[in-house]
């Protein structure tokens, strides 16, 4: 099978289980005015449920396309179910994963603390994340980061013990709306 024929949706891969809080959160968080993008790189069903549903409302209430409206990316595996099927549209990436306004962290993703030490006081969240070079300074990073581990405190963000071992970084700069289209082809 080439890449060209691997199937993104309805993968029959297994489903990723999170605890009960962690998708309230998530589904809390979506509602935020600074958050017009997620990075979800998980196959998880109930999620995927709850960002659609803000997807569709919120390209409903703005007349956008939907991935404009609110910008979703899952996992380079592809998802188990088909989210078109609630009538949104997800992004799968090639290879990696794309940066969001809100990126949940998966358990094997790395984090890069060390360039977050190099770069000292212009260090953002989307560093952490990102093993690439340099994030451009604008339109390019997280602005809320949650994860199940501790990253301890960090002097561009505020640190939230959610529970469980999972943790809610929120960026202390300002906010700047993620680039989470760049490359899909929507109106660059």
């Amino acid at each position: 099978m080439t890449d060209d024929e691997y199937p993104v949706f309805n993968t029959g891969q297994p489903e990723e289980v999170l605890p009960e809080f962690v998708i309230s959160l998530i589904g809390e968080l979506i509602r935020l005015i600074d958050v017009q993008s997620v990075c979800f790189p998980f196959n998880n069903s109930e999620v995927w449920r709850v960002l659609v549903k803000e997807q569709v409302h919120r390209s409903h209430l703005s007349n956008l396309h939907k991935q404009v409206a609110f910008t979703l990316s899952g996992p380079e595996t592809g998802l188990s179910f088909d989210p078109g099927d609630w009538g949104g549209e997800v992004h799968i990436p090639y290879m990696g994963v794309r940066m969001g306004d809100l990126f949940v962290l998966p358990e094997w993703h790395n984090v890069f603390l060390e360039k977050v030490e190099r770069k000292g006081d212009r260090a953002k969240l989307g560093d952490i994340v990102s093993y690439g070079g340099n994030i451009p300074e604008e339109g390019l990073s997280c602005h809320y980061l949650l994860l199940q581990r501790d990253l301890g405190e960090l002097s561009f963000a505020h640190r939230h013990i959610v529970g469980g071992g999972w943790f809610l970084y929120e960026s202390n700069k300002a906010y700047v709306k993620t680039n989470a289209i760049f490359g899909m082809g929507l109106g660059e």
